[in-house]
């Protein structure tokens, strides 16, 4: 890309953005970025990634989608704290002769998903490469009323609780790649514009106080894990409680799989798991009906129980890995 190409880039970007813009006091075209912070806020700070290849499929041009992915997926690491996001920072990695109308269609969709999410875009940057595009998203926000969840305060006895239904993401993948969609291209637009739960994490974290929580982006046994490292506990699994949608068994049908690979281990879902007091579970919270599907021990280790015996599930891995 040449110079005069990407000034004019910069500057498109940052009049397409203006409409976003909330206590910037400097944002995209000097060398920082300048915001008003109330004091005493505790301030998120997280970074996310997009390759070619890797986490969208550029092939099949459905670079607006890509954007929607781009900012969807690292806002909801701050839904994973309970925070609000405020801010965005894009940098673009163009390989050389990439095509202006795939950036403009990535910009369009990061830009909507920026609005819907009442962000800012408050600056980046745009260098080329050699490779595939690839693009990084800074996400700032702020924990809600100070008070954020992390991983590590699972206890013994603590309920296992979900928001959201896990596995159709990559049963959409699955759907995409084979051309077979028919009437479940729901579960393809999961896949390919996930979206954080913002406002669910909200309300949970204000009715249920969980002791832990993580969004599900790499599977639910992956993420379960990090919650049962941090904390040092086990985690014992309900399989009865943990639903399997229609499009779901469609697709494991047709790929030949079990549907638990694409509910236990398969990732891009961004819904949310938690830990609480067991008695602090709700059944619903807001219209989100929250699944309690397991409970915390002390002994280390997932293991699972359907009709009330122990089922010896082996997986290859536990999660979606983006490599």
């Amino acid at each position: 890309m040449k110079t005069w190409e990407e000034l004019n880039l910069i500057k498109s970007i940052k009049k397409r953005a203006s409409d976003n813009v909330r206590d910037v006091i400097l944002g995209i075209g000097d060398d920082t970025a300048v915001v008003n912070t109330p004091a005493h806020e505790k301030i998120l700070y997280t970074v996310d990634s997009v390759v070619d290849g890797i986490h969208f499929l550029g092939d099949l041009n459905l670079w607006e989608s890509a954007g929607k992915r781009a900012l969807g997926a690292a806002t909801s690491d701050i839904a994973a704290m309970g925070g609000t996001p405020l801010y965005a920072m894009l940098s673009l990695f163009l390989p050389h002769d990439f095509p202006l109308k795939h950036v403009n269609a990535f910009m369009k969709g990061f830009l909507q998903r920026l609005k819907e999410y009442r962000m800012s875009l408050i600056g980046g940057n745009i260098t080329t490469m050699r490779g595939r595009f690839a693009a990084d998203t800074v996400v700032i926000g702020k924990a809600h009323r100070g008070r954020f969840i992390t991983r590590s305060g699972a206890r013994n006895g603590d309920a296992v609780c979900m928001a959201g239904i896990p596995g159709e993401a990559m049963a959409g993948m699955d759907l995409l790649t084979s051309g077979k969609a028919g009437s479940y291209r729901a579960l393809v637009k999961k896949y390919l514009e996930p979206a954080p739960m913002l406002k669910e994490s909200i309300h949970i974290i204000r009715e249920m106080s969980p002791s832990s929580l993580i969004d599900v982006s790499d599977g639910l046994l992956q993420d379960l894990k990090h919650i049962a490292d941090e904390s040092n506990v086990g985690i014992v699994l309900d399989l009865d409680n943990i639903p399997l949608t229609a499009g779901v068994r469609y697709t494991a049908g047709l790929m030949h799989k079990s549907p638990y690979d694409y509910v236990l281990t398969g990732g891009d879902d961004y819904v949310l798991v938690f830990t609480v007091p067991e008695k602090n579970y709700r059944a619903v919270v807001h219209g989100t009906t929250i699944y309690k599907i397991g409970r915390v021990t002390k002994t280390r280790g997932i293991r699972f129980y359907k009709d009330g015996k122990k089922m010896p599930l082996k997986f290859k891995k536990l999660g979606y890995t983006h490599t």
